[in-house]
């Protein structure tokens, strides 16, 4: 494996780049003091005592003193799952101290809420964090509204679809008007029930999406990754009688 993928994975376990430097430094140099650790890692003067100590805490670096000198080494990189193991115990801890304060914190923002506001969710995370709100928000047996849904590109339909999944999950209702041509769209969706799915009259189409949940109405313009989420009870009422309209008028999805 290559130092460029070695040092990838590494960072996705959470240690820093001047973190993976040092520790890769070490691992070839054997046992060092912090002179040739600086050169063959190229990391600062002044951050090298910082990094390694970060690394000795992380139980991926040991030391020993000769002759009033500090002579660092790589721990055996068995220690990394052993490092993660921690990771995992700790990460455990911090779920459970977050648990216990959630109710407070939730108190705390419904307290100061604005009635109404706009937010912009970009990327993939934004969308999936858009989508988790819609979920959030709603309580089981509750029904969402949604219309303009047309054909997607891969990683939107990956997120619509994991949409599909949470929703169903909790048992929140979805009442879908698609464009005629998405009927690709309405195959997959219909596997996470509840749901109700019709098509738009012939000639009626809509580029973007709107999603319509309680007092909040998410727009989504295309496959731009972004989420325009306008938190307004009269502009949800607004779009929920005009998706009512549509629906009247729409041609039921028949399952083949």
């Amino acid at each position: 494996m290559d130092v460029g993928r070695m040092a990838f994975q590494l960072e996705e376990i959470g240690l820093t780049k001047s973190e993976i430097k040092v520790y890769l430094a070490l691992l070839d140099l054997g046992v060092s003091t912090t002179g040739p650790i600086i050169d063959k890692s190229q990391t600062a003067n002044s951050k090298i005592y910082s990094v390694l100590e970060k690394l000795l805490q992380k139980g991926l670096v040991t030391f020993f003193k000769q002759e009033g000198l500090k002579y660092y080494k790589a721990a055996n990189p068995l220690q990394i799952p052993r490092y993660l193991e921690e990771k995992k115990v700790e990460i455990a801890k911090q779920e459970k101290a977050v648990q216990d304060i959630l109710p407070t914190l939730s108190l705390m923002f419904n307290q100061k809420e604005q009635d109404k506001e706009a937010i912009v969710f970009k990327g993939v995370k934004g969308v999936k964090a858009g989508f988790d709100d819609v979920v959030d928000t709603m309580k089981k047996g509750e029904e969402i509204h949604i219309m303009g849904v047309y054909q997607f590109q891969k990683e939107y339909e990956r997120l619509a679809t994991y949409f599909q999944k949470i929703r169903n999950l909790k048992g929140v209702k979805a009442n879908f008007l698609i464009n005629k041509s998405a009927k690709p769209i309405a195959d997959i969706f219909k596997e996470y029930p509840p749901i109700e799915i019709r098509f738009m009259e012939e000639g009626v189409v809509t580029p973007a999406l709107f999603i319509i949940y309680k007092n909040k109405v998410i727009i989504s313009l295309g496959d731009e990754m972004v989420f325009f989420m306008i938190k307004s009870q009269s502009v949800a009422d607004t779009f929920r009688v005009y998706h009512s309209q549509l629906w009247d008028n729409a041609e039921e999805y028949v399952v083949e």
